[in-house]
């Protein structure tokens, strides 16, 4: 029971970056620049602080499953970023940090913050059970993220950064619950 507990503390991590997402799309057929500029911000911020914790992993987690999964997002997100600025400057959009001044960057910063100070006080078997619920439900939030975006795309090479980014995740997502099976075992 409390393995739900702690996961449905988690899930609200990164839902902000949805709700950045928006799901307007103009009927002149045109992107919607804003709506996608505040995806790409909030997926790039999303995928830095992925890339900080993960990096967290080599020195902090006992679980040689979990490190190796954390040097995959590590690299992995790097990877993405790049793609993710290429979109972007195609499309003509600056990706910027996100906005403190507005409620929804300003929630989702802090809790990036937040989530790395959490994972930084931990060590050993606590990290490896924090760390992957966390990314557990980080992977279900950008899935949620990429198919609002995919339903909302209307230039065929933001569709195809969407899905791809969603078939990534999803096979991330499974990797990842099968390791936060393995790491949680019979203990809560």
């Amino acid at each position: 029971m409390l393995f739900k507990k702690r996961a449905v503390v988690f899930m609200p991590f990164f839902f902000a970056a949805v709700a950045l997402v928006g799901n307007s799309v103009e009927v002149s057929g045109a992107e919607d620049k804003p709506s996608l500029a505040r995806a790409l911000s909030a997926l790039h911020a999303a995928s830095q602080s992925a890339i900080k914790v993960s990096d967290l992993a080599d020195k902090r987690a006992k679980s040689d499953l979990v490190k190796a999964y954390a040097r995959t997002v590590s690299s992995g997100n790097a990877q993405l970023n790049a793609k993710l600025m290429l979109i972007a400057q195609k499309q003509g959009i600056k990706v910027l940090p996100l906005d403190p001044k507005t409620e929804a960057g300003k929630s989702l910063s802090d809790r990036l913050k937040a989530e790395t100070v959490m994972l930084g006080s931990l060590t050993g078997d606590a990290f490896d059970k924090e760390y992957m619920i966390l990314v557990t439900s980080t992977q279900q939030s950008i899935i949620h993220l990429a198919d609002a975006r995919i339903a909302a795309a209307t230039d065929a090479e933001v569709k195809a950064f969407f899905t791809d980014l969603k078939t990534l995740v999803e096979g991330r997502l499974t990797t990842a619950q099968d390791i936060l099976a393995k790491v949680y075992g019979d203990d809560i």
